[in-house]
Parts: C-alpha cells; structure tokens; sequence
C-alpha cells in the first residue's frame, strides 16, 4: 500500500497548487454488434489505483495546505452480478487501492462540480484541471469521450487552464520502484519457464499456430499467465518480417524458429526474443548470423548507462551490426544495414508493453528497457532476433532476462536433452 501512495504523492508533488487531477478506468470497447473486447483498465489510472474495474474514476484535489484522493466505483447492482458477476465492494476497492474516500459513480459529477466551484471554501479556488489528453478517444461511458470531458469543462470553466497529465505520468512511470522491478522479473521468469515448455514440445512438422497456441495454454494451466502482446511465431524465412503475423506455416527441420513473446504479471509484461533451431543445431550460416546478433545483443548491454538515450543505443547498434555483416561477408561496405535491420533497438517496459516514454530523455536509474537487436535475411531464409530485458543502475545495466539461455552452446544443449 505504501507504495500506492508514493506514486500518488509524486502526482501532487507535480501538480501545481489549487488544481485537480482526474483519471478514469475506461470501458469495454465494441468488438462486434454484441460483443465487447476484454476489458484493460487505463495504465495510468491503475498504476495510481491498483483497480481493473470498468467505469471506475479518480479525482486528486491539490487545495490549500491538504490534498484529498477520492475513488468513484459503480454502485452495486444485483442484475449486473447475474450478467457479468461479482463487482468491487467499497471494502474490496480500499483493500485495493488504500484509498479511504471511496463513492459510487453517480456521485462522481456532483463531487467534480463542488470541486470547481470558485466559492468553494474547502480547497479554494481551483484554477488548473489536470487530463490525460493524449488519450482523447478513451472512452468514459457510452458515448462520451475524454475530448468530450475536455470541451465540457472547456466551455463550462472558461476561468479554469486544462493541462495535460502526461508528461507526469510519463516521467513518474519511466522510473520503476523495486516493487514494479519485482514484478517484471516474475513476468520474466514466468516466460522463461514458457520458453523451456515449448522448446520440449517443438518438432518439425508443427504449425507455428500450435506452438504459440502452446504457449498461451502453458500461462493459463500456470498461475493462469495472460499474455503481454500477441505471441509471434515465425520460422525460416517469416522471421524476416518483424511482426509476422499469419503463423499457418509448417517448421520445418532446418529452420531456425523465432519467438517473440511474454507473460504479464500484476499488468507488468515481459518482453523476450529468442531465436533456435529447430532440429537443435545451427548450420553454418544460421550461426554465423546468429553469431553476429549476440555480440551486438551483449555489446549493447554492455554500452547501456545513465545519460544515453534510446537514440544513442540505436545507434551504437547500427553501427555494430554494420561491422559485424562486413566482417562476416553478410553484406558489402557500400551496403546499408537498414536492408538487414529495420527497427530499433530498444523501449521502455513495464504496464504497457511498449512503456510510456520519452525516448529523447536520458536514461536513468530506475528505467527497465529491453535490448533486441536482429538480422534478417531473406535470401538466407533466416531472420535472428535476441531480446534481453534489462535494468538502467548507477554502474550500467543489470539483465532482467538473464537465465533464459542464449548462448549457441546453451541452445544446443539444452536441446540436444529433449525426448
């Protein structure tokens, strides 16, 4: 709990005095006529709430000398229990969250209201309003977005500045607490065990849908581990295309396989990408490109520190893998890496996959990056990805990732024990 509030204590201390903060859960998003997607909370608001529960809301008053958090959940409502089952009790939404001030929904527009009141003599007047606005098409109940809460209060307090929350969130979020650290390595370490699954499973002649369908089934029968993004699959030549995303093809003996892949836990998700071969030995060319990707994988960590930025580690790889092809005859000096890695190389990890970030900023202890350099070759009918998610300290970076093996002799090892 006390990390809650820590989180939310860094809210107020950015906010300017005599201003609100207002974030909300969101709702269900239409899939078909009848059909809604599964439900994720707005990371923001359950980072400062601990809460999944739709049509939720929190309202942050910095007033005069006191600062006062309110949470709004639905009222209970017996039919709704009989659709959709049981729903957060006051007492279940404390537990949560630790926050005391808790109300039902319905009160939500009244409190809001008293809150601006210029004669509010509670918390004085409040002149700074406190949105996510680069979340304009969240939904907040039916019908009504968060550009339609900013027009409203637009019109309705022509006295009061609308400021975007964001770049708070951001920047507060880009830091993680060792709590959060915690939980990404339980995420890892949850993948790691999924990876091992599927390296005892994989056989030439499987579908790649069967080996990602295996993965997911392997989360849900274990601690029931939900997915942090869709699985990819990708063997011989699909590898080339960074988010394949058919998966009908059958492995075959000779490719290597590349997975992309991740469990969450308590919303926070891990991200890893391992590349193998699916008969456990890698032929020639395969190691050689595989070769080339590792040392630019470890070489990256190793460069990784306080005071770079994203841009600087991208960079740094680039040019490595450049020499890396050049020197192995992958590709000629004329020639520009980009044909043979085309993303970058590293984000932000935490509630989101890729993390809320600013990647012009530099890097500081605290952040949680990922490190995923890759080749790809189609004329080789091989693509190589290696990711390793790592921790920015004071002295460099510490691998998050670092019991899922990478290695060529660990691979082969490993594989060689199968059956």
């Amino acid at each position: 709990m006390l990390e809650l509030e820590t989180r939310r204590k860094k809210v107020f201390d950015q906010m300017k005095d005599n201003s609100i903060a207002i974030f909300f859960s969101g709702v269900s998003k239409i899939s078909s006529e009848d059909e809604t997607l599964p439900f994720t909370p707005n990371k923001n608001f359950f980072y400062l709430t601990n809460i999944k529960q739709e049509h939720s809301a929190l309202l942050l008053i910095k007033g005069i000398g006191e600062r006062k958090v309110y949470l709004f959940i639905d009222p209970y409502s017996e039919l709704k229990e009989k659709w959709t089952g049981k729903r957060l009790t006051v007492d279940n939404a404390l537990a949560l969250s630790d926050i005391k001030n808790i109300y039902t929904t319905d009160n939500f527009e009244t409190m809001l209201s008293l809150a601006l009141a210029n004669d509010n003599n509670q918390y004085g007047n409040i002149d700074c309003i406190y949105l996510d606005l680069t979340s304009p098409e969240q939904k907040l109940k039916d019908d009504f977005f968060m550009k339609d809460l900013y027009m409203k209060l637009k019109v309705d307090y022509l006295d009061k500045e609308i400021v975007d929350v964001y770049p708070i969130m951001r920047d507060l979020r880009m830091v993680k607490s060792n709590y959060e650290i915690d939980c990404l390595m339980k995420a890892i370490e949850r993948t790691n065990n999924g990876i091992s699954y599927l390296l005892g499973k994989l056989e030439p002649g499987m579908k790649e849908y069967e080996i990602a369908d295996a993965f997911e089934m392997y989360g849900r029968a274990h601690d029931r581990a939900t997915l942090a993004f869709s699985t990819i699959v990708a063997s011989g030549k699909n590898a080339t295309c960074l988010h394949y995303p058919t998966q009908n093809d059958m492995v075959k003996e000779d490719d290597l396989i590349l997975f992309d892949l991740g469990y969450n836990y308590e919303e926070y998700s891990a991200d890893i990408s391992r590349t193998f071969p699916v008969n456990g030995k890698f032929s020639g060319i395969q190691k050689i490109i595989y070769e080339a990707v590792l040392n630019c994988n470890k070489a990256v960590i190793a460069y990784a520190k306080p005071g770079l930025t994203i841009k600087d580690l991208q960079q740094y790889a680039s040019d490595f893998l450049k020499k890396e092809c050049v020197r192995l005859k992958l590709m000629d000096e004329s020639e520009d890496i980009r044909n043979y890695y085309y993303h970058n190389v590293s984000h932000h990890l935490g509630l989101d996959t890729h993390d809320i970030s600013d990647r012009e900023k530099p890097l500081e202890k605290g952040n949680v990056i990922t490190v995923e350099p890759g080749l790809y070759f189609a004329k080789y009918n091989t693509g190589v990805r290696i990711e390793d998610d790592i921790l920015i300290t004071l002295d460099g970076a510490v691998v998050l990732s670092k019991n899922i093996v990478k290695e060529i002799y660990e691979i082969e090892s490993l594989m060689a024990r199968r059956g």
